[in-house]
Protein backbone atom coordinates (compact mmCIF):
# COMPACT_ATOMS: atom_id res chain seq x y z
CA UNK A 1 0.00 0.00 0.00
CA UNK A 2 1.51 3.67 -0.60
CA UNK A 3 -0.78 6.89 0.24
CA UNK A 4 -0.14 10.64 -0.75
CA UNK A 5 -0.26 13.00 1.86
CA UNK A 6 -0.70 16.75 -0.32
CA UNK A 7 0.99 19.48 1.17
CA UNK A 8 2.19 22.79 -0.28
CA UNK A 9 5.27 24.15 -1.37
CA UNK A 10 5.93 25.76 1.50
CA UNK A 11 5.86 22.80 3.71
CA UNK A 12 7.59 19.95 1.33
CA UNK A 13 7.14 17.51 3.89
CA UNK A 14 4.26 18.47 5.85
CA UNK A 15 3.48 19.99 8.97
CA UNK A 16 5.08 19.00 12.55
CA UNK A 17 1.94 17.67 13.71
CA UNK A 18 1.76 14.79 11.19
CA UNK A 19 4.88 13.70 12.52
CA UNK A 20 2.74 10.61 14.73
CA UNK A 21 0.58 9.98 11.77
CA UNK A 22 3.61 9.06 9.70
CA UNK A 23 4.71 7.14 12.19
CA UNK A 24 1.79 5.27 12.76
CA UNK A 25 1.47 4.56 9.07
CA UNK A 26 5.25 2.88 8.93
CA UNK A 27 4.11 1.06 12.27
CA UNK A 28 1.60 -0.40 9.78
CA UNK A 29 4.19 -1.07 6.76
CA UNK A 30 2.18 1.89 4.34
CA UNK A 31 4.34 3.80 2.30
CA UNK A 32 3.70 7.40 2.37
CA UNK A 33 4.86 10.31 -0.01
CA UNK A 34 4.45 13.83 0.33
CA UNK A 35 3.24 15.69 -2.16
CA UNK A 36 3.07 19.58 -3.09
CA UNK A 37 -0.51 19.95 -5.17
CA UNK A 38 1.16 23.42 -6.47
CA UNK A 39 4.34 21.66 -7.77
CA UNK A 40 3.27 18.29 -8.85
CA UNK A 41 1.53 17.42 -11.74
CA UNK A 42 -1.38 14.49 -10.97
CA UNK A 43 -0.26 12.58 -13.84
CA UNK A 44 3.35 12.06 -12.33
CA UNK A 45 2.04 10.18 -9.31
CA UNK A 46 -1.12 8.27 -9.95
CA UNK A 47 1.32 5.05 -10.73
CA UNK A 48 3.20 5.50 -7.32
CA UNK A 49 -0.06 5.93 -4.27
CA UNK A 50 -3.25 3.84 -3.85
CA UNK A 51 -4.84 6.83 -1.93
CA UNK A 52 -4.47 10.90 -1.36
CA UNK A 53 -5.04 12.27 2.20
CA UNK A 54 -4.81 16.39 2.23
CA UNK A 55 -2.72 17.56 5.38
CA UNK A 56 -1.10 20.56 4.42
CA UNK A 57 -2.04 22.33 1.53
CA UNK A 58 -2.82 25.06 3.33
CA UNK A 59 -1.45 27.99 0.51
CA UNK A 60 -4.74 26.49 -1.66
CA UNK A 61 -6.83 29.57 -0.54
CA UNK A 62 -4.79 31.81 -3.08
CA UNK A 63 -6.06 29.53 -6.00
CA UNK A 64 -9.35 27.79 -4.39
CA UNK A 65 -10.31 27.04 -8.36
CA UNK A 66 -6.30 25.97 -9.13
CA UNK A 67 -6.82 23.67 -6.03
CA UNK A 68 -9.82 21.85 -6.91
CA UNK A 69 -8.64 21.57 -10.60
CA UNK A 70 -5.86 19.88 -9.42
CA UNK A 71 -7.62 17.48 -7.12
CA UNK A 72 -10.21 16.81 -9.89
CA UNK A 73 -7.12 15.29 -12.35
CA UNK A 74 -6.23 13.01 -9.53
CA UNK A 75 -7.06 9.63 -10.70
CA UNK A 76 -6.76 7.85 -7.01
CA UNK A 77 -9.82 8.07 -4.25
CA UNK A 78 -9.05 11.58 -2.04
CA UNK A 79 -10.02 12.28 1.17
CA UNK A 80 -11.46 14.11 1.68
CA UNK A 81 -13.92 13.72 -1.24
CA UNK A 82 -13.65 16.38 -3.84
CA UNK A 83 -17.42 17.10 -3.26
CA UNK A 84 -17.21 18.10 -0.06
CA UNK A 85 -14.03 19.83 -0.29
CA UNK A 86 -15.84 21.89 -2.79
CA UNK A 87 -18.53 22.95 -0.44
CA UNK A 88 -16.12 22.84 2.68
CA UNK A 89 -13.31 25.43 1.25
CA UNK A 90 -15.56 28.46 0.95
CA UNK A 91 -16.63 29.68 4.21
CA UNK A 92 -20.71 30.52 3.34
CA UNK A 93 -21.45 27.24 4.03
CA UNK A 94 -21.89 28.59 7.23
CA UNK A 95 -24.70 30.18 6.67
CA UNK A 96 -26.30 26.82 5.07
CA UNK A 97 -26.01 25.07 8.22
CA UNK A 98 -27.30 27.83 10.52
CA UNK A 99 -30.57 27.45 7.78
CA UNK A 100 -30.33 24.01 8.52
CA UNK A 101 -30.59 24.88 12.32
CA UNK A 102 -27.28 25.09 13.41
CA UNK A 103 -26.43 27.14 16.18
CA UNK A 104 -23.57 29.22 14.84
CA UNK A 105 -21.60 32.47 15.01
CA UNK A 106 -23.98 34.86 13.19
CA UNK A 107 -22.59 35.57 9.56
CA UNK A 108 -23.56 37.74 6.95
CA UNK A 109 -22.07 38.22 3.56
CA UNK A 110 -20.83 40.81 1.58
CA UNK A 111 -20.90 39.64 -2.40
CA UNK A 112 -19.90 43.15 -3.74
CA UNK A 113 -17.68 46.04 -2.86
CA UNK A 114 -20.68 48.12 -3.57
CA UNK A 115 -22.95 46.77 -0.98
CA UNK A 116 -22.82 48.24 2.87
CA UNK A 117 -21.07 46.55 5.80
CA UNK A 118 -23.24 46.30 8.46
CA UNK A 119 -21.66 46.55 11.89
CA UNK A 120 -22.95 43.60 13.83
CA UNK A 121 -25.36 44.84 16.66
CA UNK A 122 -25.10 43.91 20.26
CA UNK A 123 -21.79 43.40 20.41
CA UNK A 124 -18.53 45.67 21.01
CA UNK A 125 -16.58 43.71 18.35
CA UNK A 126 -16.78 42.11 15.05
CA UNK A 127 -14.56 40.35 12.60
CA UNK A 128 -14.27 40.64 9.03
CA UNK A 129 -12.70 37.77 6.96
CA UNK A 130 -12.63 36.07 3.34
CA UNK A 131 -14.96 33.36 2.63
CA UNK A 132 -11.67 31.39 1.04
CA UNK A 133 -9.16 31.39 3.96
CA UNK A 134 -7.66 28.85 6.10
CA UNK A 135 -5.38 29.49 9.21
CA UNK A 136 -7.23 33.16 9.73
CA UNK A 137 -4.97 34.49 7.80
CA UNK A 138 -7.25 37.66 5.60
CA UNK A 139 -9.25 37.65 9.11
CA UNK A 140 -9.17 40.80 11.02
CA UNK A 141 -10.89 42.05 14.28
CA UNK A 142 -12.76 45.62 14.71
CA UNK A 143 -14.57 47.76 17.61
CA UNK A 144 -18.29 48.72 16.12
CA UNK A 145 -17.04 52.34 16.20
CA UNK A 146 -14.52 51.87 13.30
CA UNK A 147 -17.08 50.50 10.29
CA UNK A 148 -14.57 52.50 7.87
CA UNK A 149 -11.77 50.47 8.31
CA UNK A 150 -13.57 46.96 8.22
CA UNK A 151 -15.62 48.59 5.25
CA UNK A 152 -12.11 49.06 3.37
CA UNK A 153 -10.86 45.70 4.54
CA UNK A 154 -13.67 43.92 3.00
CA UNK A 155 -13.47 45.96 -0.44
CA UNK A 156 -9.75 44.66 -0.74
CA UNK A 157 -11.04 41.40 -0.26
CA UNK A 158 -13.38 41.64 -2.23
CA UNK A 159 -11.66 43.23 -5.32
CA UNK A 160 -9.14 40.28 -4.83
CA UNK A 161 -12.02 37.73 -5.35
CA UNK A 162 -13.12 36.49 -2.22
CA UNK A 163 -16.63 36.93 -0.81
CA UNK A 164 -16.51 38.31 2.62
CA UNK A 165 -18.03 37.01 5.80
CA UNK A 166 -19.12 39.23 8.74
CA UNK A 167 -19.29 38.27 11.98
CA UNK A 168 -19.59 39.30 15.80
CA UNK A 169 -16.22 38.66 17.59
CA UNK A 170 -17.93 36.77 20.81
CA UNK A 171 -16.12 37.83 23.93
CA UNK A 172 -15.76 34.68 25.23
CA UNK A 173 -12.83 33.90 22.65
CA UNK A 174 -10.89 36.07 24.75
CA UNK A 175 -11.14 34.15 27.82
CA UNK A 176 -10.30 30.69 26.03
CA UNK A 177 -13.88 29.05 25.01
CA UNK A 178 -12.80 28.25 21.52
CA UNK A 179 -12.84 24.31 21.62
CA UNK A 180 -12.01 21.88 18.27
CA UNK A 181 -13.91 18.53 18.58
CA UNK A 182 -11.58 16.37 16.17
CA UNK A 183 -13.61 13.02 14.13
CA UNK A 184 -12.26 10.35 12.73
CA UNK A 185 -14.39 8.31 10.61
CA UNK A 186 -17.42 9.91 12.08
CA UNK A 187 -16.33 8.96 15.72
CA UNK A 188 -15.21 11.45 17.95
CA UNK A 189 -11.55 10.94 18.82
CA UNK A 190 -10.41 14.09 21.18
CA UNK A 191 -10.75 17.89 21.74
CA UNK A 192 -8.69 20.67 22.05
CA UNK A 193 -8.55 24.07 23.28
CA UNK A 194 -7.78 27.36 20.95
CA UNK A 195 -6.19 30.54 22.47
CA UNK A 196 -7.37 33.92 20.78
CA UNK A 197 -5.76 34.44 17.71
CA UNK A 198 -6.87 37.81 16.09
CA UNK A 199 -5.43 41.10 17.67
CA UNK A 200 -7.42 43.97 18.86
CA UNK A 201 -4.52 46.40 17.08
CA UNK A 202 -2.67 45.01 13.96
CA UNK A 203 -2.44 42.14 12.23
CA UNK A 204 -1.28 38.78 13.75
CA UNK A 205 2.07 37.09 13.30
CA UNK A 206 1.89 34.50 10.55
CA UNK A 207 4.52 31.04 10.97
CA UNK A 208 5.59 30.46 7.40
CA UNK A 209 3.30 32.92 5.53
CA UNK A 210 0.53 30.61 5.81
CA UNK A 211 -1.57 30.48 9.17
CA UNK A 212 -1.53 32.56 12.20
CA UNK A 213 -0.03 31.01 15.45
CA UNK A 214 -1.83 29.39 18.03
CA UNK A 215 -1.53 28.21 21.65
CA UNK A 216 -3.02 24.96 21.86
CA UNK A 217 -3.80 23.07 25.22
CA UNK A 218 -6.09 19.70 25.36
CA UNK A 219 -9.67 19.81 26.54
CA UNK A 220 -12.62 17.46 27.63
CA UNK A 221 -15.08 18.80 25.54
CA UNK A 222 -19.33 18.78 27.57
CA UNK A 223 -22.24 17.32 27.26
CA UNK A 224 -23.85 20.04 25.02
CA UNK A 225 -20.39 20.37 22.54
CA UNK A 226 -20.69 17.23 21.53
CA UNK A 227 -24.32 17.30 21.21
CA UNK A 228 -24.02 20.25 18.42
CA UNK A 229 -20.87 18.69 17.23
CA UNK A 230 -23.01 15.69 16.19
CA UNK A 231 -25.83 17.26 15.04
CA UNK A 232 -23.31 19.98 12.73
CA UNK A 233 -21.87 16.47 10.87
CA UNK A 234 -25.06 15.12 10.38
CA UNK A 235 -25.74 18.14 8.45
CA UNK A 236 -22.75 18.01 6.27
CA UNK A 237 -24.45 17.47 2.55
CA UNK A 238 -21.79 15.42 1.38
CA UNK A 239 -20.74 12.08 2.38
CA UNK A 240 -17.67 9.83 2.41
CA UNK A 241 -15.74 12.87 5.33
CA UNK A 242 -12.28 10.45 6.56
CA UNK A 243 -11.62 13.32 9.19
CA UNK A 244 -13.24 16.82 10.66
CA UNK A 245 -12.45 19.24 13.04
CA UNK A 246 -15.68 20.95 14.43
CA UNK A 247 -14.41 24.26 15.98
CA UNK A 248 -17.08 25.56 18.91
CA UNK A 249 -17.05 28.85 21.02
CA UNK A 250 -19.65 29.61 23.80
CA UNK A 251 -22.32 31.80 23.15
CA UNK A 252 -22.93 35.05 25.72
CA UNK A 253 -24.95 32.48 27.34
CA UNK A 254 -22.65 29.41 27.65
CA UNK A 255 -24.28 27.53 24.81
CA UNK A 256 -22.08 26.44 22.01
CA UNK A 257 -22.38 28.48 18.62
CA UNK A 258 -20.13 26.62 15.48
CA UNK A 259 -17.58 28.75 14.51
CA UNK A 260 -16.22 26.83 11.71
CA UNK A 261 -16.00 22.99 10.22
CA UNK A 262 -12.64 21.82 9.50
CA UNK A 263 -12.99 19.46 6.40
CA UNK A 264 -10.58 20.17 4.03
CA UNK A 265 -6.98 20.41 5.65
CA UNK A 266 -7.42 20.91 9.24
CA UNK A 267 -5.00 20.30 12.02
CA UNK A 268 -5.92 17.20 13.72
CA UNK A 269 -3.20 17.50 17.27
CA UNK A 270 -2.39 14.72 17.00
CA UNK A 271 0.15 15.02 19.99
CA UNK A 272 -2.39 15.72 21.84
CA UNK A 273 -4.02 12.37 21.64
CA UNK A 274 -1.36 9.64 19.98
CA UNK A 275 -3.95 6.94 19.32
CA UNK A 276 -5.89 9.27 16.56
CA UNK A 277 -3.10 8.64 14.22
CA UNK A 278 -3.62 4.75 14.63
CA UNK A 279 -7.38 5.63 14.06
CA UNK A 280 -6.88 7.56 10.95
CA UNK A 281 -4.52 5.24 9.53
CA UNK A 282 -7.23 1.82 10.07
CA UNK A 283 -9.82 4.10 8.59
CA UNK A 284 -7.53 4.65 5.61
CA UNK A 285 -6.52 0.80 5.57
CA UNK A 286 -10.50 0.21 5.52
CA UNK A 287 -10.81 2.34 2.33
CA UNK A 288 -7.81 0.90 0.68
Amino acid sequence: MSVGLATCADLPVGDADDAGLLAAFHARDIDVHWIPWNHTDPHDFRDEIDLLVLRSPWDYTDDREGFLAWLSAVDVPIFNPLELVRWNSDKRYVVELAAAGIPTVPTAIMEAPEQPLVVPEGFEEFVVKPSVDAGSKGAERYRSTEADRAREHARHLLRSGSEVLVQPYIPSVDSGSETGLIYIDGRFSHAIAKGPMLKREGKADLVDGLYVAEVIDPRTPTDAQLAVAQQVLAAVPYSGGLYARVDLIDAPDGSPLLLELEMVEPSLFFAFHPPAADALVRAIEARL
